[in-house]
């Protein structure tokens, strides 16, 4: 259960953006393909308990808050949504460095 937290943010995306393809409700970017791509491979890293995997989980978040600042005729804004992502990426690395860095604790005495 545990292993599958780090990929939350990719199973969201891609079923939004999956039942936005499928239904043709409107065009879809080609950048969030490099989106669900940086989210797999972040919650990938942070799986195999690498703590920067969270900066790639990360990078998409940013975008999506400077994208949120900006006026571009969304329904939905953003940057709520980028701030929320940013948020669980840098907890989930956090976590993770403080895991890895008990154990070199435990480990050297």
């Amino acid at each position: 259960m545990k292993k599958i937290l780090f990929y939350i943010p990719v199973i969201i995306f891609t079923v939004f953006y999956g039942v936005v393809a499928i239904y043709d409700i409107g065009t879809i970017s080609p950048v969030v393909a490099v989106w669900l791509a940086m989210f797999l491979m972040g919650g990938i890293l942070l799986n195999k308990g690498m703590f920067w995997g969270g900066f790639l989980g990360a990078l998409p978040a940013i975008h999506l808050i400077y994208m949120g600042t900006r006026e571009t005729g969304q329904i939905i804004n953003e940057m709520q949504i980028g701030i929320i992502v940013l948020i669980f990426y840098f907890v989930c690395g956090s976590l993770i460095f403080y895991r890895n860095k008990k154990m070199k604790n435990c480990h050297n005495l």
